[in-house]
């Protein structure tokens, strides 16, 4: 049966039947833009969940977008599943914007989890790339046939190239091969780049703290591939106790490490040095337990 409109759903109630419904565990969020013009406009953000699940509503992300949530989210039964629904108003420049999946994480009798939405393009007063027709396509003229002379002159010029390119390639293999530079493994540039901040002694204890959170955050960006650098800390920290095989610890030692600029502000000369000693150590572990297992074995075989 085909699937009615997210707003039918909400009237009609029974037009989807229980098996099409989302339910928790699977992709629950669906996202639509239900007006815009070349400056902005209105992004629908809808969850559907079973009736005793506990959802928090994502707030959208899309680079160069700002989001406003537009009053409150409408939260109705549809059947034996609550539907919620909260529109946002966004805005930003002309062109093409990319709202990454959304995550809704859910706690409920079975335990929690992750919903998510498919990715989601917003064009602002730019047309859509579109796929075009075929061109007409015209008989080609019948083609010229060289004289036999010249296929033996043009086959004679080929033979000789294709002997050149061998000897080339031939004295080309007896040169010393040049090494290509690697580069290094996202755990080995942010341990680099952390003991470069702490070694800078014009660098003051506050702005250290910063330096880490960026390199922390940039790490999970990469390795980890969701948004750390644009994520709150209390977002980020959601997302971290959503991923099923982050090994036991590493929450809170991401705690600790993004929200070091606070410690800082309450602690005396004594407190810091004990408390970047212990930052290190957090971090250390932290990329110990999620850097990239496939750099090791490629490091083995060099």
């Amino acid at each position: 049966m085909r699937r009615c409109a997210p707003l039918l759903v909400l009237a009609l109630g029974g037009c989807l039947p229980d098996a099409l419904l989302p339910r928790a565990g699977g992709d629950g969020v669906r996202t639509w833009v239900e007006s815009h013009t070349d400056a902005g406009g209105v992004l629908v953000v809808q969850i559907e969940a079973d009736a005793d699940v506990q959802v928090d509503v994502p707030e959208p992300f899309a680079q160069g977008l700002a989001f406003q949530p537009q009053g409150d989210a409408r939260v109705e039964s549809v059947g034996g599943h609550t539907v919620i629904t909260q529109r946002w108003t966004f805005a930003g420049e002309k062109g093409m914007y990319e709202v990454v999946p959304l995550e809704a994480l859910y706690k409920g009798p079975d335990g929690s989890g992750v919903l998510r939405s498919e990715p989601l393009w917003i064009d602002l007063g730019v047309a859509p790339p579109r796929e075009g027709e075929l061109a007409a396509i015209s008989e080609p003229p019948r083609a010229w046939r060289s004289p036999t002379w010249i296929e033996a002159g043009i086959a004679g010029a080929f033979v000789a190239a294709t002997a050149f390119g061998v000897s080339l390639v031939v004295r080309g293999s007896r040169r010393p091969v040049e090494r290509e530079e690697r580069l290094e493994p996202a755990h080995i540039r942010a341990l680099k780049a952390w003991e470069a901040v702490r070694a800078d002694a014009t660098i003051d204890d506050y702005d250290k703290t910063v330096a880490l959170s960026r390199i922390f955050r940039e790490y999970m960006d990469e390795v980890l591939r969701f948004p750390a650098t644009a994520f709150t800390t209390t977002e980020t920290l959601a997302h971290l106790q959503g991923l099923a095989f982050l090994p036991e610890g590493n929450v809170p030692r991401a705690k600790r490490l993004l929200r070091a600029t606070d410690r800082v502000k309450f602690a005396d000369a004594a407190a810091r040095a004990e408390m970047f000693e212990e930052l290190d150590s957090d971090l250390r572990a932290f990329l110990d337990g999620t850097r990239p297992r496939a750099w090791e074995a490629a490091e083995a075989k060099t």
